[in-house]
């Protein structure tokens, strides 16, 4: 024979007790009050991933546009087409992109511009992804700071003067 709480008998007659009564109503108000809880703080957290997931997609959106250049009115207009400058560019773009920084092809791709030349070519590059994903894009500017060192950089100011 069964002892103790083991015993369905002994069971049942603690539950029907007043005090069983009071405790197993006080068990289920518990686990009532924690049911609440935990669906009030999943709501939170779900509420909470919704503003700051559309934050960070409105920040991403702000710092990682790409501001185009405007032609400068005191130069000769550009006289490139925009493929001449969308080739340029991508050939820039190309030659910078994984190992290596690809400067003598830069350097070939921009002599001969004009002020409004360059620009048209900066343009036409926009910004562009590096080898990671989660780098923000960079503009022409950018990945020339990124991937030249100081002499090579003092090298383009001589090739394109007024921009470096």
């Amino acid at each position: 024979m069964k002892r103790g709480l083991k015993n369905p008998a002994v069971i049942a007659a603690v539950a029907n007790s007043p005090q069983g009564k009071k405790a197993i109503g006080d068990a289920l108000d518990t686990a009532n009050k924690t049911t609440a809880v935990s669906l009030s703080i999943i709501k939170n957290i779900f509420w909470f991933s919704i503003v700051a997931g559309t934050g960070y997609w409105g920040y991403k959106k702000f710092v990682n546009r790409f501001s185009s250049l405007n032609y400068d009115l005191r130069y000769t207009p550009a006289t490139i087409s925009s493929t001449v400058a969308k080739a340029k560019a991508d050939a820039i773009h190309k030659a910078m992109y994984g190992f290596g920084n690809g400067f003598n092809t830069v350097s070939k791709n921009l002599k001969g511009l004009s002020h409004n030349d360059f620009i048209k070519v900066y343009n036409e590059f926009g910004g562009r992804k590096g080898l990671n994903d989660i780098f923000q894009r960079m503009n022409m500017f950018e990945w020339f700071a990124d991937q030249f060192d100081g002499s090579e950089i003092m090298r383009l100011r001589f090739i394109v003067p007024n921009f470096f």
